[in-house]
């Protein structure tokens, strides 16, 4: 499954990136919105968004990847931890939003819990045990 995060904190995104690995995902990362806006067409299972990024907003990204693929899973995370920004998040078609900070492992579970739910599976994956 390819999971597409676009984090313009590059320690977090290194890190995101690694536990998503871990967890057996094909993981395309992105430091900014604009260079993110050219991979839609790629069609991934999954993106990962931040709301505040250097150029444009994920908002403007989630309504991208509604317009070319509506079924497509977004969930968004941000430090703004406003309930304004969720709902908006929500109301623009995400599935899940974090508020920043989160643990690493709660997104990797999170995302699991939504690809089993979208995409189905045989076996229920289970996380696996991190020590970094």
């Amino acid at each position: 499954m390819r999971i597409c995060l676009v984090e313009d904190e590059r320690s977090l995104n290194v890190l995101l990136e690694k536990y998503l690995q871990i967890e057996g995902y094909e993981v395309t990362t992105f430091f900014d919105g604009n260079s993110a806006m050219k991979a839609i067409n790629d069609c991934p299972e999954l993106w990962i968004l931040d709301i505040m990024l250097p150029d444009i907003s994920g908002y403007d990204l989630i309504k991208a990847i509604k317009k070319h693929s509506s079924k497509t899973p977004v969930i968004f995370m941000s430090a703004r931890n406003e309930e304004l920004d969720r709902v908006v998040g929500l109301e623009l078609g995400s599935d899940d939003y974090l508020s920043k900070p989160f643990l690493p492992r709660e997104l990797v579970i999170r995302t699991n819990k939504l690809m089993q739910r979208i995409y189905g599976s045989n076996d229920e994956k289970t996380s696996k045990i991190y020590v970094m």
